[in-house]
């Protein structure tokens, strides 16, 4: 008889607390005890032996010492209610401790692009002789492969031209005339097949 099942029988503990194992057993434990508390007819009463053998079972539990009763009184969940402005307070209180600069701090770090937080990037220019085009995309790996930066034609003469930001090192690209057709740029100094039967003009970029 473990101590949970001890408390119920002791009325200090509900049998919604027990786990599945022991409701089950107190269940039975309560169904014992109604037919024998029944006087009506064609019901037993309480045999004598009845209250010596719990008392028996009773007697052998041993009894839990201080340490055991305040273990089991910090392990055991209690639910508490908390309103909500009081979590929100301490929400906020929480995170502005982790907020706080740590005492002797020498500042927060100043990042080599002189405190800016972006990355570098060069400006790249992009030309494209595509007469009759109604627009003009520059699409690659610094694009995530998207039309993302367009170039332009202001005179109507058919060349196309824009600078884009692009992050030093080495990258693939193409264009996309009328968001559909895909050309290689014909004045790249390198290129490299795209696994598609095409091939990408390869870029340096240099810091």
């Amino acid at each position: 008889m473990n101590d949970d099942f001890h408390r119920h029988l002791d009325g200090e503990l509900p049998a919604d607390a027990l786990d599945p194992a022991e409701r089950s057993r107190a269940d039975a434990w309560e169904r014992m005890l109604a037919s024998y508390r029944t006087e009506e007819p064609g019901h037993a009463v309480a045999p004598p032996w009845l209250e010596q053998r719990v008392m028996a079972e009773i007697e052998v539990i041993p009894e839990r010492g201080p340490f055991a009763r305040a273990l089991t009184w910090l392990i055991r969940p209690t639910p508490v209610r908390v309103p909500p402005i009081a979590a929100a307070l301490t929400v906020a209180a929480f995170a502005a401790v982790l907020a706080w600069p740590s005492p002797g701090a020498d500042g927060p770090a100043v990042p080599p692009d002189g405190g800016t937080g972006a990355e570098s990037v060069v400006f790249v220019q992009f030309v494209l002789d595509a007469p009759g085009a109604q627009s003009v995309a520059v699409v690659g790996d610094f694009s995530e492969w998207e039309p993302t930066f367009t170039l332009e034609d202001p005179d109507g003469d058919g060349v196309w031209t824009g600078r884009v930001p692009v992050q030093p090192g080495v990258h693939s690209y193409m264009f996309l005339i009328d968001g559909s057709d895909w050309q290689t740029d014909p004045n790249a100094d390198r290129y490299q097949d795209d696994g598609f039967g095409n091939r990408n003009a390869v870029l340096a970029v240099g810091e």
